[in-house]
């Protein structure tokens, strides 16, 4: 089997077995409708998944446009406050045949986190997260990337907006004793580009469509990032959407980071 046949396999499972248990994690849950904050037993929803068939970049365009999709999922670990997530992004230069349509980057990034109780605030619930997390593109050198994180999440949600917040600590990396040794870090100043946290803002308007804004940076580096997610309900599907995506800044994936991108997407979100 190739590796996109393997690629493609894997996410379909994921994606069947997070909806298998979607229904009733919420059932149990109060987070409005909100997977990133979502409680539940078993295997659930985590981050956004979607596919972007059609994606416009200033770096990456022409035959070398790419296929950009999201697979993420959390499994809660013997019924205690304590998950086990996993997410994964790849951007796949789907229309470059005569360079064998490559992935051209993929990071993975698997994480554990505590998740406190929820309590009224305001009208709405408060709540937090603290975890530790790897991220990587299991790349060789010169184009591995590589970073560990311990973060704290603090988030407040009503019905109609979540907000999400994430500090994080990256925790330090022999330097290199010379250039082009796997040994040692790959990205000193990642955090020059990437900063110390994100502000993540969920908000459903009209009839459940809803916005997915994402800032990040360093205001000291003068380097940022934003992302805007726009998913619109299939009046057929369930849990189908249209999403529109569009991006521009430092570290869109992790080969990328000191790189400013650009990146205008159209495809189908499964889950948010």
């Amino acid at each position: 089997m190739s590796h996109k046949a393997r690629l493609f396999l894997i996410f379909t499972s994921i994606t069947a077995m997070a909806f298998s248990n979607h229904t009733a994690a919420f059932a149990d849950d109060d987070s409005e409708g909100f997977q990133l904050i979502e409680k539940g037993s078993g295997l659930t929803l985590h981050k956004e998944m979607f596919m972007l068939p059609i994606t416009y970049s200033n770096l990456y365009n022409g035959i070398r446009s790419e296929v950009v999709f999201q697979l993420s999922a959390k499994h809660q670990l013997f019924r205690t406050p304590v998950y086990f997530a996993y997410t994964q992004i790849s951007f796949w230069q789907a229309y470059d045949e005569n360079n064998s349509a490559p992935f051209r980057e993929t990071n993975y990034n698997p994480e554990i986190f505590y998740r406190s109780n929820r309590l009224p605030f305001y009208g709405g619930n408060c709540g937090g997260d603290i975890g530790f997390e790897h991220e990587s593109n299991g790349q060789k050198v010169p184009v591995s990337r590589s970073w560990n994180l311990l973060y704290a999440c603090p988030y407040y949600y009503h019905s109609k907006f979540l907000v999400y917040l994430k500090f994080r600590y990256r925790l330090p990396e022999n330097s290199k004793k010379f250039e082009g040794s796997s040994l040692g870090d790959d990205n000193p100043d990642i955090t020059d580009f990437l900063g110390y946290n994100d502000f993540h803002l969920f908000y459903k308007i009209f009839s459940n469509h809803m916005i997915h804004l994402l800032v990040r940076g360093n205001i000291h580096a003068g380097k940022g990032f934003a992302l805007l997610n726009y998913s619109i309900p299939i009046p057929t599907g369930k849990t189908s959407y249209i999403n529109i995506r569009i991006s521009n800044g430092y570290g869109e994936n992790l080969v990328d980071y000191n790189k400013s991108l650009t990146r205008i997407g159209v495809g189908m979100m499964f889950t948010r």
